[in-house]
This record gives C-alpha cells, structure tokens and sequence, in this order.
C-alpha cells in the first residue's frame, strides 16, 4: 500500500473552513440532501450509526423548508440538486449570519463539472467526491 501525498486528497476530500457550533444548532445533527433517496438514506444510516442525529431528503425545497425550524451542525448537498439555480441556496447560506455555525459540504461526481476551486469559491465549507468516503466525514466532525 502506497502513501498518499495530502495534497492529493484535497481532489477528493477536504474541509476548508471549520465553523464553531452557534448556540442555534444542533451540534450531532446533520442532514444529507442528494438526488438519489437511496443513497441519501444509506448515509443518513451510516451517519446514525456513528451516532450522529442524521436525515436525508432528495429536494433543495424541502432542504428549506426543514431549515426554517431547524439548525443541523453539517449539509451534505449533492451538488446536481443546486445547479438548476447556479447554487443560489449556498451563495446566500454562505453569507447569512445564522449560518454561521453550519457546515455546508459538497458531494460531487468522480468527474466533476466543478472544480475544488470553484466549489469553494461558491461558498461551501468542504467537498465530498463520489464515493464520498462517510466514515472520514463523521471521524472529522
């Protein structure tokens, strides 16, 4: 087995920005948002598993509307349900006081239409490359 180079990584998975809990959010809570309810429900497991307070929905809508009423530590945001609004919900989340203490980070293609540049220039926190390695997401929360 080789070692990898850390830089090498940071392609597939990175953390840009870590964000202190504000007293608003829930600190084990996170919620994963991908276009594919499976997938988005198998993380949601895993993450249960690790013994976070974790759900999953399919929608950037209904992403919104659980946000109104509730603060989760971490998004996981499957970056296909944002293109059709140019990621008009992490923009503004990126500059919104009360998101302050939640981390929002992307889970991208193997081959990505984004790069890692362009993800965090957009606003988000951290990338998850397709297979999104979980269990070094929850080990790093």
């Amino acid at each position: 087995m080789t070692q990898r180079p850390p830089h090498e990584d940071e392609g597939q998975f990175a953390l840009w920005r870590l964000k202190s809990p504000t007293s608003a959010v829930d600190s084990q809570s996170m919620v994963v948002a991908h276009a594919e309810v499976s997938v988005g429900e198998s993380m949601a497991l895993l993450l249960r598993l690790k013994g976070f307070v974790a759900v999953a929905t399919s929608t950037m809508e209904n992403l919104e509307l659980m946000l109104e009423h509730w603060k989760p530590r971490v998004l996981l945001i499957d970056t296909r349900l944002c293109h059709a609004d140019d990621f008009r919900f992490v923009r503004q989340a990126a500059g919104d006081a009360a998101f302050d203490g939640v981390l929002i980070v992307a889970m991208t293609n193997i081959f990505p239409e984004e790069t890692a540049r362009d993800i965090r220039q957009i606003g988000f926190d951290g990338l998850c490359r397709k297979p999104c390695p979980v269990w070094k997401l929850a080990e790093a929360l």
